[in-house]
Formats: C-alpha cells, sequence, structure tokens
C-alpha cells in the first residue's frame, strides 16, 4: 500500500483523465481503475470464476476471458447483476490496487465510481474535479459522439456515488476544471501541501 492514497473522482467530463494525465507527465504514479479493471477481468483467476459461478457460465468457463459484449447486456438490463459485478470487480480492484502502490511514497488512483467501489476508504485524500455542467455535456457529446439524452442518462445514473462521496467531505478538495482557473497551477498548490514521504 502506497504511503499516501490520493483519490481523483469526477462526474463524467470533469477531466479526471486530463488531471491523472499532468499527473503522469509530473512524474507521479497513477492507478487507472477502468483499466486495472479491465486487465483482471481479462487475467485474474478469481474473477473469472466468480463471475461463471455468480453472474453467468455463457459469459466464461473461468479459464477464458469473459465475454465482454454478453456481460454487458446481462448486467445493464439486471440491477441486481450489476450489482454482482461490481462487488466481484471492485473488491479485486482494491487488493490491486494496495499491490500496485507497494513501495510508493505517494499514488493517486482515478476512479469514476470512488466511493462506490470502497476505495475512497482506503485514500488518505480525494481530489474532487468539477467542471460546469455545460462544459461538461459539451466535452462528453464532442468525444463519445452521444446525444443530449445519452449524457443526461449517464449523468443520472452518477448521483448514488455523488451521495456517496459525501461522507468524505473532510478529506475532499475541488479542483475546477472550467477553462478559466489554470489546472497546473491547482494541482502544484495541492502537490506542496502533500506530506513529505
Amino acid at each position: 500500500m502506497a504511503h499516501y492514497l490520493i483519490g481523483i473522482c469526477g462526474g463524467i467530463g470533469s477531466g479526471k483523465s486530463v488531471v491523472s494525465r499532468l499527473l503522469r507527465l509530473m512524474g507521479h504514479e497513477v492507478y487507472d481503475c477502468d483499466a486495472g479493471a479491465r486487465r483482471l477481468m481479462e487475467t485474474d483467476a478469481v474473477i473469472k470464476s466468480r463471475i461463471r459461478d455468480e453472474i453467468s457460465a455463457d459469459v466464461t468457463d473461468g479459464v477464458a476471458p469473459p465475454d465482454r459484449r454478453l456481460l454487458a447486456s446481462i448486467v445493464f438490463s439486471d440491477e441486481k447483476m450489476r450489482q454482482t459485478l461490481n462487488s466481484i470487480v471492485h473488491c479485486e480492484v482494491r487488493k490491486d490496487v494496495a499491490r500496485h502502490g507497494d513501495g510508493c511514497g505517494v499514488m493517486f488512483v482515478e476512479a469514476a465510481i470512488l466511493a462506490e467501489s470502497g476505495l475512497a476508504e482506503m485514500c488518505d485524500a480525494i481530489w474532487h474535479v468539477e467542471a460546469p455542467l455545460g462544459s461538461r455535456e459539451q466535452r462528453v457529446r464532442h468525444r463519445d459522439g452521444c446525444s443530449r439524452e445519452a449524457f443526461v442518462s449517464r449523468t443520472e445514473s452518477q448521483r448514488r456515488e455523488a451521495e456517496l462521496l459525501k461522507r468524505y467531505g473532510w478529506k475532499t478538495v475541488g479542483i475546477i476544471n472550467d477553462g478559466v482557473r489554470p489546472l497546473l497551477q491547482q494541482i502544484g498548490t495541492l502537490l506542496d501541501g502533500l506530506p513529505q514521504s
């Protein structure tokens, strides 16, 4: 486990990935939860076995990587199955974050659902990236080519996460990504305030 773990979170289109990219360019270790979860689902025997046993043997035989399209069709049409998959994957991601951080002084972890995944509990501090809703919509629609309705739906689906994050307000600071306040300057100020490893 890293000596000091910082979570990077924020709603869709807020600019979490931009902050993570800047931190990497500055030489910091950043664990990307989306990439980590994808890698673990392809390679981790525990995850594959649990998906077979708890979701469907049609998705994986416990050895081969899961059929991602079939898995998505199951979990997006059944909330109970979505929660089951999340509990399987989040557990292993938390372990992977702890392993990944071994020997690190400060490590960052970027996650869309930092609180729901249980990672917020592990973090010593949380950087919440914020941006005006209009800017977020513009970024997401440009990036993903989605409709306004799809953006609104994805924003609504993150409401639970926003509520859960409130309980960590005491260790959360905001980074404003509004195109006016310089991101690098805000990140630099926050880095200057970190404990020295």
